[in-house]
């Protein structure tokens, strides 16, 4: 089994905020216990405010690490995640983290696919990044439309992401699960692993095209959580097999596709 570090708590230091898109931030923080030890799909749970208000931490995805700095990409859905994108250079973030089981890794001889939806794409970047650099992958992403991707342009060109929009603004004309299906269909390899964080019917629909051809998936679910911590159990999810619930904090974020009951209106 894999090694998973312990959690810490750590006061994370603000080294650069900037807007991606219209609802989009990305902060760089200082926080080298957490961005050393941290895996792809593990997240922090962020305290937003120095007070009570919101009372709750906000758990985020762990972004790509760099040496002793992580980023946190996020949209805004909310007074917690508004009080963040309030943040500037130098101001005090306090993160408990890694939380949550990562991503296996793909075997030598299994091809990988990156899917992502929206924002969903954080913990992939992370992904991506822990692949071996010489490891032929797919990553794919997909977006309502071209002002809401949740990178920018740089960093698609270094990652070679190709993108899918719904209303054909860039990229592939139609949804990320589709331009899966036109990436399958063209690949010889049987060996192909898929690796998908993303809204809820977007999950839904990959997950019926991977029992289709019969391929593994991982999925990193994004659920709202109150603790993080498996004690409130606010983040439990079907199993799929009706024997009781998984919580994402505990058990996952990251399931094998068919562990869990890919309910649309559960997930974001």
């Amino acid at each position: 089994m894999e090694q998973i570090n312990l959690p810490i708590a750590e006061k994370g230091v603000v080294d650069q905020i900037r807007k991606i898109s219209d609802d989009t931030w990305d902060i760089k923080v200082f926080s080298p216990g957490i961005a050393k030890s941290s895996k792809a799909a593990q997240f922090v749970h962020v305290r937003v405010s120095e007070d009570f208000r919101p009372f709750l931490r906000r758990p985020l995805s762990v972004g790509p690490c760099s040496g002793d700095y992580l980023r946190l990409i996020f949209t805004v859905k909310g007074s917690g995640t508004r009080l963040l994108a309030q943040k500037s250079t130098g101001d005090v973030i306090d993160l408990i983290g890694p939380l949550g089981n990562p991503f296996k890794l793909p075997e030598d001889d299994e091809y990988p696919i990156i899917v992502g939806g929206g924002i969903g794409v954080v913990p992939l970047l992370l992904l991506d990044d822990q692949l071996e650099p010489d490891t032929p992958r797919d990553f794919l992403l997909g977006v309502r439309t071209e002002s809401l991707l949740p990178v920018d342009e740089p960093e698609i060109k270094h990652r070679n992401i190709q993108i899918a929009s719904d209303d054909g603004s860039i990229g592939f004309g139609g949804n990320v699960v589709q331009l899966l299906e036109r990436k399958l269909s063209k690949l010889q390899s049987n060996r192909v692993v898929v690796y998908a964080c993303g809204p809820g019917m977007m999950m839904y629909a990959l997950k019926q095209v991977c029992i289709k051809h019969s391929i593994k998936a991982y999925i990193s679910l994004e659920v709202p959580m109150g603790c993080g911590l498996g004690a409130c159990q606010s983040c439990a999810v079907p199993r799929s097999d009706g024997d009781g619930y998984l919580l994402v904090c505990q058990d996952g974020p990251v399931f094998d596709a068919t562990e869990v009951l890919i309910e649309p209106e559960v997930l974001r």
